[in-house]
C-alpha cells in the first residue's frame, strides 16, 4: 500500500513528511545538530519535533530532542528569568520522555542534566541538594549507556565541581574524562574539561596540550559544540596561559 505523502512548510524550509515521525525526526535531529551553522536551525528543529508530537504526543525521541532544545535556549538566554522558564520546560520534556521509557539514556542524562541547570539558578545550597539526583541520573544514563559520551562528561564535571564533603573527587574526574577520551578521541568538551582542571593544578604543560589540540581539531565528535563553545573557550584558556 502506497504511503500517502504531504507537503509541509515550516519557517522558510520545505519538506517531504511520509506518514511515518521518522522522517521528521532525522530533518529535526540534522537541523538541531547544525545549530552553529545557523541560529534558526535550532527553531526550525523545535517546529518539526513539535509536528510530530501533535500527532504522537508519546514519542519519546521527539520530546527529548524538544528537552534538548530548551536547555540549549536556556544556555543563550541573557535573562535569567528566560534562562529559568527555558530550563525548567527542557527538564519537563526530559521527564515527561522518561515516564514513557526508563530504560532510554538520553532521557536520564537531559533529566540530570535540567534538573542541574534549574539548581544552579536556585543558588549553592540548591545546587547541592539536588546533587544526588543529579549524580543519580547521570549514572544510570551510563548504566544504560556504557558509551554515552557527554553523560561521562557531564558526571565527571559533578565530580569536580562538588565539594569533597558532599562526594565530590577530582581524582575521579580526571579518570572520567580520560576514560571519555580513550573513546571519543575527538570530543572537544572532554579535552576542554580536562585541560581546565589540569589549569587549575598547576600542570600547564599538560593543559597547553590539550588546549592546543582542541584549536587545531578538523574533525570534532561534536561539531556543534566545538564551534559554539570549545575551540573559543580553549583559545582563551591558551591566552591566560601566555600562548
Amino acid at each position: 500500500m502506497l504511503k500517502t505523502f504531504y507537503l509541509v512548510s515550516l519557517l522558510g524550509i520545505t519538506i517531504v513528511m511520509a506518514g511515518d515521525a521518522d522522517v521528521l525526526y532525522t530533518k529535526a535531529l540534522e537541523l538541531f545538530e547544525k545549530r552553529h551553522l545557523d541560529k534558526e536551525n535550532v527553531l526550525k528543529a523545535k517546529e518539526l519535533a513539535g509536528q510530530i508530537t501533535e500527532k504522537e504526543p508519546d514519542n519519546v525521541n521527539a520530546l527529548i530532542l524538544i528537552s534538548r532544545v530548551y536547555l540549549f535556549s536556556g544556555e543563550n538566554s541573557a535573562k535569567e528569568d528566560d534562562k529559568r522558564a527555558a530550563y525548567e520546560k527542557g527538564t519537563e520534556y526530559a521527564k515527561k520522555a522518561l515516564g514513557l521509557d526508563i530504560k532510554n539514556a538520553n532521557a536520564h542524562f537531559y533529566y540530570g542534566a535540567g534538573l542541574g541547570r534549574c539548581a544552579q539558578l536556585k543558588g549553592i545550597f540548591n545546587a547541592i541538594g539536588s546533587a544526588g539526583e543529579i549524580k543519580k541520573e547521570f549514572e544510570k544514563a551510563l548504566e544504560l549507556d556504557p558509551k554515552h559520551p557527554i553523560a561521562k562528561v557531564a558526571l565527571a564535571n559533578y565530580y569536580y565541581q562538588v565539594p569533597g564533603l558532599f562526594g565530590g573527587s577530582t581524582e575521579k574526574a580526571i579518570e572520567l574524562l580520560k576514560e571519555v577520551l580513550g573513546i571519543y578521541p575527538e570530543l572537544t568538551m572532554a579535552s576542554v574539561d580536562l585541560a581546565r582542571i589540569y589549569k587549575n593544578q598547576g600542570k600547564k604543560k599538560e593543559a597547553l596540550a590539550l588546549l592546543e589540540r582542541v584549536v587545531e581539531n578538523k574533525n570534532p565528535e561534536i561539531a556543534a559544540n566545538y564551534y559554539l563553545y570549545d575551540k573559543k573557550e580553549a583559545m582563551e584558556m591558551l591566552k591566560e596561559l601566555g600562548k
